[in-house]
């Protein structure tokens, strides 16, 4: 089984064709991090990464974002069915954008999770904001399995 770096535009890729990961926060109430499951959208003509997030101020999610805005976001997919997965980790801020500024992204949300149950909103709260990762670092890596 080998592994490998994944280039820049290996990444990019990973991003625009995928639209659901795991985004981690720094939990509000201690020093464990706080991952949940979420769809996001990528713009790479802009490199915009946005996620929707449900709730309040008073969600917990949001919590953890107005004590922490550090994130971490992982993404993971099978390329070739029993040869190779990718997996790709970002890491940067989190802060709330505006829909105007989300909308290509939001584009590419909605047409890479349209297989995903509820991928705009997973919760049951009235309230959905767009949030932006501005990444400020990136890795990736390939797994041979076959």
């Amino acid at each position: 089984m080998g592994v490998r770096r994944l280039d820049d535009e290996e990444i990019v890729a990973v991003l625009r064709d995928n639209g659901t990961g795991v985004l981690s926060l720094n939990d509000w109430n201690g020093p464990a991090p706080h991952p949940v499951p979420v769809a996001y959208g990528y713009d790479d003509d802009h490199d915009r990464f946005v996620v929707q997030l449900e709730g309040d101020t008073s969600s917990y999610k949001k919590r953890c974002l107005q004590r922490d805005r550090e994130v971490a976001f992982t993404i993971y997919e099978e390329s070739a069915p029993g040869e190779t997965w990718h997996s790709v980790v970002l890491k940067g801020e989190l802060v709330e954008t505006s829909y105007g500024d989300a909308e290509p992204a939001l584009a590419a949300l909605a047409s890479n999770t349209s297989g995903t149950p509820n991928p705009i909103r997973w919760g049951d709260a009235d309230t959905v904001t767009p949030y932006e990762l501005r990444i400020q670092e990136w890795s990736g890596r390939a797994f041979d399995v076959a």
